[in-house]
């Protein structure tokens, strides 16, 4: 089992789907979660959950209007892997790994500039909630420099449902991409407690005009222990 910490600070601009830039701001945030792995041989099935608050400045390029966004951020995520030990060396295992990934997000914006609101209901602040199901596959690593360090990555790819609920009441829905890829050093300090550092990238197309595609990059730490039956 382990306990990670993300931090986020950022530029956040907004592009439409011509690719043309809207608006032009900052995004800063954390996000915490924990990790549950059971191992048995070459077999290991994770669980991750993360959930996060982040705030964003933004300015409207086209009305010169500045808004404020709230996103609460809500991940799921199992993961199986094989490892495949007969391919690999004592300092490089190649490994299999599939997997499913839930990110629930609400995004509620609200106008800072008098004089204007939304034409959508007609006041200051609006709300969207965004849900994100990827199904994955892809290949990775663990490449061991010693009984203590190593390094551990894979990417994956696949295929996913999105949905977006509007204050309003309307509903949208898509199909679309997904892609997660992630680099991870790993220490194993002393009989089970061990230390991981790395960068984690996660993108998932929205699939369609009116769902917006999402993508996440960041470092993380993470602090965990180890048992062996």
């Amino acid at each position: 089992g382990s306990y990670e910490y993300w931090y986020v600070e950022q530029d956040y601009d907004r592009y439409n789907q011509s690719g043309v830039k809207e608006t032009e701001g900052t995004i800063d945030g954390d996000m915490h979660g924990g990790n549950i792995m059971l191992g048995y041989d070459n077999w290991t099935v994770q669980f991750s959950y993360r959930e996060g608050d982040f705030d964003a400045t933004q300015r409207w390029l086209s009305y010169s209007v500045d808004t404020k966004t709230s996103e609460e951020q809500e991940e799921y995520e199992i993961t199986l892997r094989y490892l495949m030990r007969d391919l690999g060396s004592r300092h490089f295992v190649p490994y299999i790994i599939a997997g499913y990934n839930a990110t629930d997000m609400k995004a509620t914006q609200t106008i800072t500039t008098s004089g204007w609101v939304w034409t959508r209901n007609n006041t200051t602040t609006i709300w969207d909630k965004y849900e994100y199901k990827a199904y994955l596959l892809g290949v990775g690593a663990i490449m061991p420099f010693n009984k203590y360090i190593g390094i551990r990555g894979d990417i994956r790819g696949g295929y996913g449902k999105t949905e977006r609920q509007l204050d309003t009441g309307t509903r949208y829905t898509g199909d679309g991409g997904a892609f997660v890829g992630h680099l991870t050093g790993y220490w194993n300090v002393f009989k089970g407690l061990n230390l991981q550092v790395g960068g984690k990238y996660q993108y998932l197309d929205g699939g369609s005009t009116h769902i917006r595609d999402f993508a996440k990059g960041g470092l993380f730490a993470m602090f965990g222990y180890s048992y062996r039956f």
